[in-house]
């Protein structure tokens, strides 16, 4: 039952990002179609503009997902990235063009358009910059790793960990209050989560040390029984680290 609640709850926020970012297709798309830039004004009529500007700005909205994945990489990567990201995109607005517009398609076309869409990219960053920048720190009392990281869970879901478990880009956090899905990586969750009582004992797998309730093997594996009747596999590579907090 909690799982399936946690999996309604996911399955809501993700319904609203998707209609969060219909809204912002829609509008922008009306308010280009009526604006005309780029000389599309000129060279179309409102319904010709409108279909453009509707493919231009999904394929736009879509895609700048991708690059965002990389926030956490480093700096030299997110650059090359996002470069490559500038780059399809334009070669992706340059093929529309050449099916909107006549005398459209040379090279030097395709290179106004890349430096286009490379200072568009450039000034988004910018005023994301300046406006995290600007944004005065919040003043927070100091808290624990375990609570700081229990307030992305519900409310009613909010109590001591008992383990962490990866599934696919999600994690399934159950605490001794039930479990709950949340859009985040394991290994983000493990360092923010130092200082905590608990244990990477797989690649898949974080436990609270005082969940573990006992240990046994089976089939030559070593499993952690957790408090909430769980039995969670430790990998040969972490099996010294689990014996070395006395586990087993």
């Amino acid at each position: 039952m909690d799982r399936l609640k946690s999996s309604l709850q996911l399955a809501l926020r993700e319904r609203r990002r998707a209609i969060l970012l219909f809204g912002i297709w829609f509008l922008v798309t009306l308010l280009c179609a009526v604006a005309g830039p780029f000389g599309t004004h000129d060279a179309l009529d409102f319904p010709a503009r409108l279909l453009y500007w509707a493919v231009a700005v999904a394929i736009s909205v879509i895609s700048s997902v991708l690059p965002f994945l990389s926030r956490d990489m480093p700096n030299p990567v997110r650059v090359l990235i996002w470069a490559g990201y500038a780059l399809v995109l334009s070669a992706v607005i340059f093929a529309l063009n050449i099916v909107f517009f006549e005398r459209w398609g040379n090279v030097g076309d395709f290179l106004g358009l890349v430096g286009n869409v490379a200072l568009t990219v450039l000034a988004v960053h910018v005023v994301l910059w300046l406006v995290d920048f600007a944004r005065p720190a919040a003043v927070t009392p100091d808290v624990d790793p375990q609570t700081r990281f229990l307030r992305r869970l519900p409310l009613a879901a909010r109590a001591p960990l008992i383990r962490i478990e990866a599934q696919d880009h999600y994690l399934n956090v159950v605490t001794t209050k039930g479990e709950s899905l949340i859009l985040m990586r394991l290994g983000e969750a493990v360092t923010e989560l130092e200082g905590v009582a608990g244990l990477l004992v797989h690649r898949s797998h974080w436990i609270a040390l005082p969940a573990v309730k006992a240990h046994k093997r089976d089939k030559g594996r070593d499993l952690l029984v957790m408090s909430d009747g769980t039995d969670v596999p430790v990998s040969r590579s972490n099996r010294s680290a689990a014996q070395a907090a006395g586990l087993f």
